[in-house]
């Protein structure tokens, strides 16, 4: 086999198209008819014929092309098939069927516990990973029986079983393929080298393929005459490749690679790598436009950093693979509703209404109101795991979501409907797609719509690929298995991005070495990115693929070094980032080819990338600062005039006032609150909220006078049954139970105190009615604030007429009244001085104790705490109460608290707390500050 190199001082299809014009070109044609060209990747391939026929352009002639095919594509070329190759769906479900008819005994071998008889889902990942396994061995023309024969316990290799287990179960696959009338296309390749069926009679010229496996070798083997290796490198290391023109591993692992210092920079998290890229880019002064330039991104979660910063900046960008299908809209929606039919599931539920296009076919059926806030109201009261037909709570403060429910169901129901033959399955996959999508017209020309079409072309196709599926393999399935099918098949797949002129390329770590941009930046340079490993793979370990001689880190390695060693030699401009960080801020180390250098340069590297500090971080270069702006982007948004003055406050109000007035501002005069639709416990709220009930109907009781704790404890198991009955069902989540029973034991120690109590005088003299609140005036400067509220329970003493207004409080680790009220000697909370107020309109006066019933953790805790204020304390309290209303009258709101208050944490982003130059943080706003 002759090899021919091209040097690296330019781009590898650049010298490949120069090596076939000085063979090819004649007078007025470049023919390259009858030859075959194989390169490593398609888009590479697209990339060589583009510079054929400009090359043609320029010598003013025409261009008869040759066959350009990927390696992988190249032994269909060199023998003849005699069947049709099964695709990867046949050949899954043939695998699923050759684990059918494999006994339990004899899979045992393969894993502790073995997918059940009717899980689809678990037995399709067996077959997945079965295939994968398959395809790589029989790539290095091995079958699990030739591993297997590698029986060697001396050297590690103690999974003999395991493989004779895997090698029955591969006969069986071919077998099932064999009776289906369809080949396996990697045991199509083995049978034709094994036979000497291998032809070919044009000239086969490889293009910078520094890695083939076995078999693609084994079939050049068999044409050595007909085949030159054109290899991408100086003749002068001709020793580092094989006789294939391949890389030799042994000969890259010390290899030196040329790099400066200043081509290598190390940024902090994702948005510092994108923001690197934008400060290289900008280093270049202009000199090359968007189609010069050239992204590597290894690492393909920090693309959506690197494009966001790109199109910030107006600089087009584009990723070559493209954005994935699986999270277009139209896939979003059947994994919503495989997560839906699974279990039926509340949570599930309300992730599939919330679906864009859902939310919109719900408005087309005239449901109205805002059904969501009720959704998610029920989901966090009653937090029901499953829908059975039986909701809970008051039939009014279900309405709407129960007309959701019924739309949804009538959406799904054609998938309910037993098991069905995969390719029975299209119609009803495509119905649902057809329903919701299609209540409007769709425009190619707009992008949201071209992914909405090119998503739903792309399910199309599969299910055509469905009908294909010989009828004795084709699978029963239930609804969500089909569904699951569908989106595990489309797994991978990504949806053409749109042909921008002038936009910048990303591109993957392999097809770096190809492209022939002249300015180049590649990210992520880290270890376990560039080079990957192979050393965590259960059943073939690194070991064990030195031994077999098929793919191994040492392999990947030196592809790599001779990857970057391409790019070091042949780009006018480099520039490798390192990451410092995951984007959840886990560390990352180097790639350790920046360390394929002499000792003493390694080192002082070394010192340079590991060097505190030496990371920079994103915000040096944010686009959407502009140096001179007479006013921050990031500032806060300020008050705007109330329609009508306040007229009432809840007494909880003035805590938050004095925490923070402009988080006041929006939450009780504009009336902002997170809302959740998902729990899988109580939270503090909801727990403090059930123990609340309890309280306050065993006040109401016949019971709230007694002194015996068992006959306390008593009512209170059964009014907490009860309301746990018809708040959660008769089965509430697991967790909802565990603390059920940790209120029960809290419950339990109140009534030790609670008969205690009793037992020394008091009575409960009233208690809260959550269905009303209590008013009292307070005047202020001749005006009145209407003062709301409800007090949890308040007591008298029978002998000395004495009272105490008490709340309950639930939390883990309890304060005493005054640490929760003042801080510093300060008013931060007026909740229980104010109750007195409350109380006056009970026709309670004169003086009243004030203070918490604890139900804390430490059950041994369990009481109450009084408060020792005096009445100076208290008329201070007032004072500042009257404070807060003059300044709540005035508008006041425009203070922004910080360091930011705890128990505002939904309002975080308005505040712009932790945003970069928020400049209105801590300050009053000013006379012209921008909404």
């Amino acid at each position: 086999m002759e090899r021919v190199f091209l040097g690296w001082d330019r781009p590898g299809l650049v010298a490949a198209v120069e090596y076939l014009e000085g063979r090819a070109a004649r007078a007025g044609v470049l023919d390259l008819g009858g030859a075959v060209v194989a390169v490593p990747g398609a888009r590479a391939g697209r990339r060589l014929l583009e510079l054929l026929l400009e090359r043609a352009d320029q010598r003013g002639g025409a261009l008869v092309p040759p066959q350009i095919v990927t390696v992988g594509q190249l032994p269909e070329l060199l023998y003849v098939n005699r069947r049709p190759f099964a695709d990867e769906l046949v050949q899954q479900v043939a695998w699923i069927e050759a684990l059918r008819r494999t006994g339990p005994e004899r899979l045992a071998p393969l894993a502790l516990i073995l997918p059940a008889e009717g899980d689809f889902a678990a037995r399709l990942a067996l077959a997945g990973m079965l295939g994968r396994l398959h395809r790589e061995l029989a790539a290095e023309n091995l079958g699990f029986e030739d591993v297997a024969a590698r029986d060697d316990p001396a050297g590690g290799f103690r999974d003999i079983r395991r493989w004779q287990a895997l090698a029955e179960i591969q006969r069986r696959y071919l077998e099932v393929l064999d009776e289906a009338g369809v080949w396996d296309k990697q045991t199509a390749r083995r049978v034709a080298l094994q036979r000497g069926e291998v032809q070919g009679g044009a000239e086969i010229l490889l293009v910078a393929a520094a890695d083939l496996n076995r078999v693609q070798r084994l079939f050049l083997d068999q044409l050595p005459d007909r085949v030159t290796a054109l290899v991408a490198a100086p003749q002068e290391l001709a020793d580092r490749f094989d006789e294939h023109g391949c890389v030799r591993p042994e000969a890259w692992q010390d290899a030196e690679i040329e790099l400066d210092e200043g081509q290598i920079e190390v940024a902090d998290r994702p948005a510092a790598q994108a923001v690197a890229v934008l400060r290289t880019m900008a280093s270049w002064d202009g000199r090359y436009h968007g189609e010069q330039i050239t992204l590597g991104v290894p690492d393909p979660a920090i693309v959506p950093w690197i494009v966001q910063h790109l199109e910030e900046a107006g600089v087009p960008a584009r990723y070559a693979a493209g954005s994935p299908v699986e999270r277009s809209g139209p896939c979003r929606l059947l994994a919503a509703v495989a997560d839906y039919l699974d279990g039926r599931r509340l949570a599930a539920l309300a992730a599939l209404v919330r679906h864009p296009a859902v939310h919109d076919w719900l408005a087309a059926r005239r449901i109205r109101g805002d059904w969501l806030s009720e959704l998610d109201d029920y989901c966090v009261r009653h937090l029901p795991h499953r829908l059975d037909g039986a909701w809970l709570g008051p039939a009014e403060r279900s309405s709407l979501i129960r007309r959701v429910h019924r739309a949804v169901e009538e959406l799904v129901g054609p998938f309910g409907s037993g098991r069905r033959r995969l390719d029975e399955w299209g119609p009803s996959v495509a119905g649902l797609l057809a329903s919701v999508f299609g209540g409007r017209p769709l425009d190619r020309a707009a992008e949201p719509d071209r992914m909405i079409l090119a998503a739903c072309q792309q399910v199309g196709e599969l299910l055509e690929r469905h009908r294909a599926v010989p009828r004795a393999l084709a699978p029963e399935l239930a609804g969500p298995d089909a569904l699951h099918l569908v989106l595990r098949e489309l797994e991978g797949a990504g949806l053409p991005p749109p042909q921008r002129r002038g936009a910048v390329e990303l591109l993957g770590w392999l097809e770096l070495p190809l492209d022939d941009a002249p300015a180049m930046i590649v990210t992520a340079m880290n270890e376990g990115v560039v080079p990957g490993s192979l050393g965590g793979d259960v059943f073939l370990p690194n070991a064990l693929r030195l031994r077999l001689g098929i793919e191994h880190d040492d392999r990947r390695y030196a592809r790599d070094a001779y990857a970057l060693s391409v790019l070091a030699a042949s780009r006018e401009q480099l520039k490798l980032i390192v990451g410092r960080r995951t984007a959840e801020g886990d560390p990352l180390a180097p790639s350790r080819l920046l360390f394929a250098c002499r000792p003493e340069r390694a080192a002082r590297r070394a010192l340079t990338l590991f060097r505190p500090g030496a990371a920079r971080p994103a915000v040096p270069l944010v686009v959407g600062l502009r140096p001179g702006q007479g006013v921050s982007r990031f500032a806060v948004p300020p008050p705007e005039p109330l329609k009508e003055p306040v007229q009432s406050m809840r007494v909880t109000e003035f805590r938050d006032y004095l925490a923070c007035p402009y988080r006041y501002y929006l939450r009780h005069r504009l009336g902002l609150e997170s809302r959740r639709d998902a729990g899988d416990e109580l939270d503090a709220a909801s727990f403090g909220s059930l123990a609340h009930e309890v309280l306050e109907q065993f006040g109401r009781s016949d019971d709230a006078g007694a002194t015996e704790p068992e006959r306390i404890s008593a009512r209170f198991h059964a009014l907490l049954d009860e309301l746990v009955l018809a708040r959660h069902g008769e089965q509430p989540l697991a967790a909802v139970r565990v603390q059920v029973e940790q209120l029960r034991r809290r419950l339990d120690a109140l009534a030790r105190w609670q008969a205690d109590w009793a037992a020394q005088g008091w009575r409960i003299e009233h208690v809260e009615d959550r269905a009303v609140d209590l008013a009292a005036p307070l005047a202020v400067d001749g005006r009145t604030m209407q003062l709301r509220g409800r007090i949890d329970r308040i007591d008298v003493h029978r002998e000395s007429a004495r009272r105490v207004i008490f709340d309950y409080k639930t939390s883990d680790s309890p304060r005493d009244p005054d640490r929760a009220h003042r801080q510093a000697g300060q008013w931060i909370d007026l909740q229980l001085p104010l109750y007195r107020h409350l109380a006056a309109g009970l026709g309670i006066s004169g003086p009243v104790g004030l203070g918490y019933i604890i139900l804390p953790k430490d059950t041994a805790k369990t009481g109450h705490l009084l408060a020792d204020w005096t009445e100076e304390e208290l008329a201070e309290a007032d004072r500042v109460a009257e404070d807060v209303i003059r300044e709540v009258w005035a508008e006041d709101f425009t203070r922004v608290a910080t360091p930011p208050p705890a128990g505002f944490e939904e309002l975080s982003a308005i505040c712009m707390e932790g945003q970069f130059g928020a400049a209105a943080a801590g300050e009053n706003f000013q006379e012209g500050d921008p909404a």
